[in-house]
């Protein structure tokens, strides 16, 4: 399916394609197209966490946020729906948003099982189809580094802010290309491979790799470039959690090799529109 994808040939009418080998290719449907696909078995979600890891999220954020404040709440990229489903429980009025409608749909199933009411849009991160103030509080969790305008994507997520709303985004640094990094992600990769637990990352590859190059933040991703880009956009108050519980919870998860070779390191950023 992935290698269809990469060799068709797509019409260069917009802002958001390249050419790769003589071939046009429109980024965003590349990148909605993986994420369809991936849909079925992707596990950061309901479909993956247990209960234990959800009340160390749900901690994270009350912790973060004014007690006793019904809030409206955009998640943006919900994906599976797992931010928009924790914030939901909490008692949130919540709507959520993905371009991959494979992942819409994932997060539909996840509402229905948890007996849960959210409401769930198709649409771009970088141009969102809400109103100007609409929402108290808009999050997304690794969202930020496969977006090829995330400048323009937190001026949308201001834009649809109340006055005094907050934007909360969880990432990490997936991609870091500095050896060390570089050589234990791929450690970790033939680590897999033998055990044969990651078909998806040849998938991902080639998915990714002819678009990498256009997304600003694949490689570059970190709480300092991420403090600064919602600084450049006008947001207040910008402040940096390393969401260590969540870290140390998930590593003792992981298996073996991942305890030894991945070094991935998750963060949330905060800020605050004016």
């Amino acid at each position: 399916m992935v290698i269809f994808i990469m060799k068709k040939r797509y019409i260069c009418i917009l802002p958001y394609s390249l050419s790769y080998g003589g071939v046009f290719i429109d980024c965003k449907e590349v990148i909605a197209n993986y994420w369809n696909f991936r849909s079925s078995t992707y596990k950061n979600g309901i479909n993956g966490f247990d209960e234990e890891e959800r009340a160390v999220w749900k901690q994270i954020f009350e912790n973060s946020l004014a007690s006793g404040k019904r809030l409206k709440v955009l998640d943006v990229g919900t994906g599976t729906g797992f931010l928009a489903l924790l914030f939901a429980e909490m008692g949130h009025e919540v709507s959520g948003i993905d371009l991959s409608e494979g992942m819409l749909e994932k997060a539909r199933h996840n509402a229905d099982n948890m007996g849960l009411e959210i409401s769930l849009f198709h649409g771009d991160a970088e141009n969102l189809p809400f109103e100007d103030c609409s929402f108290d509080l808009v999050v997304n969790k690794y969202l930020l580094w496969t977006l090829q305008e995330p400048a323009s994507a937190v001026r949308e997520w201001k834009r649809v802010l109340k006055p005094g709303g907050m934007i909360f985004a969880i990432d990490g640094n997936w991609f870091d290309p500095r050896p060390d990094r570089y050589i234990k992600r791929m450690l970790y990769g033939l680590a897999e491979r033998f055990a044969k637990k990651n078909q998806y990352n040849l998938i991902f590859k080639k998915s990714y790799g002819p678009i990498r190059n256009s997304l600003p933040l694949y490689e570059k991703i970190s709480p300092k470039n991420i403090s600064f880009l919602f600084s450049e956009t006008g947001l207040m108050n910008t402040e940096i959690s390393p969401l260590l519980e969540v870290q140390k919870f998930q590593r003792n998860r992981h298996s073996f090799s991942r305890r030894i070779f991945e070094n991935n390191s998750i963060f949330l950023i905060s800020g605050q529109k004016n």
